[in-house]
C-alpha cells in the first residue's frame, strides 16, 4: 500500500476524496485499464463497497478523477501563465505541461465517452479550463487588434489553438515523433500560437 495521506482523508471523515486521491494513484501507475473499484477501496484502506456508495459504478469514479484533472491542468496553466511575459503560451506550454506529467490522466480525461462526460463537476472543469484559453485568447487579440474579435472568430481560434496544442501534447507524451525532441515546446508553440491572433 502507498504510503501517501489517502487513509488519513478517510479517518477525518471525507471517504469520498480519500477514495478519488487513491483513485488518482493508481489512475497514474496503471492507466484507467489497470483501476477497479477494489484496488481503489484497498488503496484507500476502507471496505470494498465504499467506492461503488459513493460513486456509482468504476465509470462514475474515473468521471470524477476526470474532473480532477482538469481542475489540476487549469491550476497548472495559471501558474505557467504567471511564470511567462505571453498568456497565450502559457496556456499552451501549461497544457503540455500537465499532460507531461500526468499523461495516464490526461489519456482518460479526453478518452471518456458521452455519457461519462455528463457529470456536471466534469462539465464544469472542462468548461472552465477552455474557457480560460478562450478568454486569454480574447485579451490577447484586443491588445494587438484594438477591438475584441467577433464570436465566430473568437470560437474558430479558440479550437484552433486547442487542437495544435492538444495534438503537440498527444505526439509528446506518446513518442510518435522523433523530431519533438529536436524543441523545446515553446519553440514549437509559440510562432503557431501568434498565427493564430492574425486577422
Amino acid at each position: 500500500m502507498s504510503q501517501s495521506s489517502v487513509p488519513a482523508a478517510y479517518h477525518h471523515g471525507d471517504l469520498p476524496a480519500a477514495l478519488r486521491r487513491a483513485g488518482w494513484e493508481l489512475l497514474g501507475e496503471a492507466g484507467a485499464r489497470g483501476l477497479t473499484l477494489r484496488a481503489c477501496a484497498r488503496r484507500a484502506g476502507v471496505s470494498h463497497a465504499a467506492p461503488a456508495h459513493h460513486f456509482g459504478s468504476l465509470d462514475g469514479l474515473l468521471s470524477e478523477l476526470a474532473a480532477d484533472g482538469y481542475e489540476r491542468m487549469l491550476d497548472q496553466i495559471l501558474a505557467t501563465q504567471q511564470e511567462l511575459a505571453d498568456p497565450l503560451l502559457g496556456c499552451g506550454l501549461g497544457y503540455i505541461r500537465f499532460a507531461s506529467a500526468f499523461p495516464q490522466h490526461f489519456r482518460l480525461m479526453l478518452g471518456l465517452d458521452l455519457r461519462s462526460r455528463s457529470l456536471p463537476r466534469l462539465l464544469h472543469a472542462s468548461e472552465a479550463a477552455m474557457a480560460c484559453l478562450r478568454e486569454t485568447l480574447r485579451m490577447q487579440w484586443i491588445a494587438r487588434h484594438g477591438s475584441a474579435p467577433s464570436a465566430d472568430v473568437l470560437e474558430q481560434r479558440t479550437l484552433l489553438a486547442w487542437s495544435a496544442v492538444h495534438g503537440y501534447a498527444s505526439l509528446a507524451i506518446d513518442r510518435k515523433h522523433a523530431g519533438l525532441l529536436a524543441f523545446a515546446p515553446e519553440q514549437v508553440l509559440a510562432p503557431l500560437l501568434q498565427a493564430v491572433l492574425m486577422p
